[in-house]
């Protein structure tokens, strides 16, 4: 059994920071009621249970996700002054949750890449009408990008003392706590032009290469075409890819540990993906926005236990396979389980004497937003 006042507390605890942390941030020390703001979904005149699944789907408060961008930004800018101080030349790019808005926290971290600026990689041959030439630094551009990440790391703890500068992950720099509002991860990499992008000079074709501290290696991915076209369908889909990416994200926080900790094996981008495949799934009337859970919870049916299905599905940028471990399977299942046992329980609290599930509940029950 669902208790979703214990949900929906939760929830505003995720997306606006605890009524304790939220007086401190405010400077109200010895007040204790409870501050936050009341949002649109805690206006609604509907049951605890469509409240949750309203909210679930919502943007965290755009003030909340602008101090995620601007101390990102802030931190990588800082990193950049000081790297150009060395001889080493960088840009940074913002990747992840908080660049497409689909993260569920008010306190976000933010992912930003820094990327070599003076020398790139590119597939080849190049083609004809680009101007590329030999660089002066003729390493290989895996010893130049480590280069990037320790001085990275040096500068980043000289200049952040009083913070915490995690610098044992394999691809990110991790900075918290001490003057930092928000978690900032910072990810040394490099450029690589692919023939798309030689071809048309869009950004969103051209790829990264991550440095993997662990391995001394190069990873390529391309995070502003997967960005472009997850943007692109929901722009499509009036909102309700990303609606459905949050919900499914806030289920899998609200999941005991013992469920969480193998639900998290699907990547926030692994996520976005899902919902992208979706397709006209993700159609439906801004009033009618149960629909979106029923409508997640058939697919989410269909792809963990029809097996084809599943293995036809492909990320946004083409790179790969959403389903390509098995732990992943497994946690697909217990998404699945989840989304249903809350669909249902939704029901129950629509019409409560209805003692077989049928979606139809769901998709026909209108939500009034005043």
């Amino acid at each position: 059994m669902i208790n979703f006042e214990n949900r929906l507390a939760n929830l505003k605890n995720r997306r606006q920071g605890t009524a304790e942390r939220d007086r401190l941030e405010k400077g109200m020390y010895s007040y204790y009621g409870d501050l936050r703001l009341t949002e649109a979904h805690e206006k609604l005149h509907e049951n605890a249970a469509i409240k949750y699944v309203v909210g679930s789907m919502a943007a965290v408060s755009s003030e909340s996700t602008k101090v995620s961008k601007d101390e990102g930004e802030r931190v990588a800018s800082t990193l950049l002054d000081m790297l150009r101080t060395s001889g080493i030349y960088a840009e940074a790019k913002m990747q992840g949750s908080v660049a497409l808005d689909i993260h569920i926290e008010g306190h976000s971290d933010v992912d930003m890449l820094i990327l070599k600026s003076d020398i790139i990689t590119i597939q080849g041959p190049a083609l004809p009408g680009t101007d590329y030439s030999e660089p002066s630094d003729t390493r290989p551009m895996v010893d130049i990008v480590k280069e990037l990440r320790l001085q990275s790391e040096a500068k980043l703890k000289s200049r952040y003392h009083a913070a915490e500068v995690n610098t044992r992950g394999a691809k990110s720099i991790a900075l918290s706590g001490g003057s930092l509002k928000r978690k900032v991860d910072i990810v040394p990499s490099s450029w690589h032009d692919t023939h798309d992008y030689q071809r048309t000079k869009l950004e969103h074709f051209r790829a990264v290469k991550i440095y993997d501290k662990d391995n001394h290696a190069l990873i390529e991915n391309k995070p502003f075409l997967h960005i472009k076209k997850v943007n692109d369908r929901d722009a499509q889909y009036s909102g309700n890819l990303k609606k459905v990416t949050r919900l499914m994200k806030n289920i899998i926080a609200d999941m005991p540990d013992y469920k969480k900790s193998k639900a998290k094996k699907l990547t926030s981008y692994d996520i976005a993906a899902i919902a992208y495949s979706m397709n006209e799934s993700l159609y439906c009337s801004q009033y009618l926005p149960l629909t979106l859970l029923e409508n997640l919870r058939s697919y989410l049916l269909i792809i963990s236990y029809i097996d084809d299905r599943r293995d036809s599905l492909i990320v946004p940028d083409e790179s790969r396979k959403i389903f390509n471990t098995e732990e992943k399977v497994e946690a697909l299942r217990i998404l699945y389980n989840e989304v249903n046992d809350l669909a249902e329980a939704v029901q129950k609290a629509i019409n409560p004497l209805k003692e077989k599930y049928d979606g139809d509940v769901l998709r026909n029950r209108q939500v009034v937003f005043f």
